[in-house]
């Protein structure tokens, strides 16, 4: 089923299944602002406190607005202005263009199809939701790169999972696997901070940190278990989105606790530091670059 809603004030599409309700904001970039568990009745992702959602105004800053729940970061996640090329001087904005747009959204009783032309771009992008019989939800993307130049850019989905102590993060690869940390809390160490849970919540002093896996992805998507012996699946072509980054805050930034994977095309926050680095994902001109996501709750 899927139909018109709201959520904190904001107008929203709702698409519910046997397993699962997924709510997506159209005037916030089509973002996935909450995901229940319909057995259980159990939020998912990460929420604010506040009563109301706070936008993000297209100038605005992304942390200072609701920051949670579920953002596709594209074209990039840190700012980023290119020294050459068709869109040279251009910055791409802090977490992206496109969880600051509004979206058109065209609904029938089992799929949501959300269409935006960036504004900064020659660039179009459309997710088109599915609630599928089997109780899962799938989510398909097309981004269509209208220039006459390749298009660097980084696709990611910032997955703010709410935190809750015993969950883990289940993922192809091991606590040997080569990383590099991006940013971590001072006074921890950083080689004991854990790769795939929580450490316990500590008000605005628990260690928030993030890391990137230097491998490709072994196979695709990742899970999550639960205390409870529930699993959340996110699965994806390994190909498509090759790379993971992982964010694990337990209440030093803006005093909130969560695991946020981070599937991407290329890690590092911005296509600049991703191709320093040795990685890079580009669209060739007039091509798309299309991919899907499906989750799936189970028991």
């Amino acid at each position: 089923m899927i139909k018109l809603g709201e959520f904190k004030g904001r107008r929203a599409v709702i698409v519910e299944t046997k397993t699962q309700r997924a709510t997506f904001l159209y005037d916030d970039g089509a973002k996935m602002s909450s995901l229940v568990d319909i057995l259980t009745g159990k939020e998912l992702l990460l929420a604010r406190k506040e009563e109301k959602y706070i936008p993000l105004d297209y100038d605005g800053s992304y942390v200072d607005s609701d920051c949670s729940a579920f953002d596709d970061m594209f074209p990039t996640i840190d700012p980023y202005t290119p020294a050459e090329g068709e869109y040279e001087g251009i910055t791409y904005p802090d977490h992206g263009e496109i969880c600051r747009l509004p979206f058109s959204v065209d609904i029938d009783k089992d799929r949501a199809v959300f269409f935006v032309e960036s504004k900064l771009f020659k660039v179009t992008y459309k997710k088109t939701v599915y609630a599928l019989e089997n109780g899962d939800i799938k989510i398909d993307y097309s981004i269509l790169n209208l220039g006459n130049e390749p298009f660097d850019f980084v696709w990611a989905g910032h997955v703010m999972l709410k935190g809750e102590d015993g969950m883990r993060l289940l993922t192809s690869f091991d606590e040997n696997s080569p990383r590099e940390m991006v940013f971590a809390t001072e006074g921890y160490d950083q080689s004991k901070l854990p790769i795939d849970t929580l450490m316990g919540y500590e008000a605005k002093t628990g260690a928030a940190y993030k890391f990137y896996y230097l491998e490709k992805i072994k196979k695709g998507g990742f899970s999550v278990s639960y205390s409870d012996g529930s699993v959340l699946d996110f699965d994806y072509d390994k190909d498509k989105l090759p790379y993971l980054g992982v964010w694990i805050n337990n209440g030093e930034f803006k005093d909130i606790y969560n695991i946020a994977p981070e599937p991407c095309t290329a890690p590092f926050d911005s296509p600049e530091k991703a191709k320093k680095k040795g990685y890079y994902s580009r669209i060739e001109a007039k091509q798309k670059f299309e991919f899907d996501i499906k989750i799936s709750i189970n028991h």
